[in-house]
């Protein structure tokens, strides 16, 4: 009977001892916290119309778009003699431009838009 009593005082004494701890015990600052999304943002570039595709090349400049690659570059010679040889009045102009970045690229780029009144792209990949 004494152990039980003696084990129920010690943990009476215990619970009160928690007790005092946690009540003088510094309450913790208000936190806020900014909960962010893993997806990220998406910036989509405004939608533009794609151009009528046109009724004839039949004296239409034509501007040919070479990525300087290997394939590309053996391939362009076929495709202007092709081109010639189905539509005589048809004129082409050929702008090298390489995939990656160099300097002259945005200007060279919108001269051939300017020029074209359609544009092939080779990509030699």
């Amino acid at each position: 009977m004494r152990r039980k009593w003696f084990r129920s005082s010690l943990v009476a004494l215990m619970l009160t001892v928690g007790l005092l701890i946690i009540s003088n015990a510094p309450t913790a600052a208000q936190v806020t916290l900014n909960i962010l999304s893993p997806r990220g943002e998406i910036f989509a570039p405004p939608i533009k119309a794609i151009s009528a595709r046109l009724s004839s090349l039949e004296g239409k400049k034509i501007g040919i778009l070479n990525n300087s690659k290997a394939g590309a570059n053996a391939l362009q010679p076929y495709l202007e003699e092709a081109l010639k040889q189905a539509i005589p009045k048809i004129e082409l102009r050929t702008w090298g431009i390489p995939f990656n970045v160099y300097p002259d690229k945005e200007k060279d780029l919108k001269a051939l838009a300017d020029w074209s009144d359609a544009v092939i792209g080779i990509l030699g990949d």
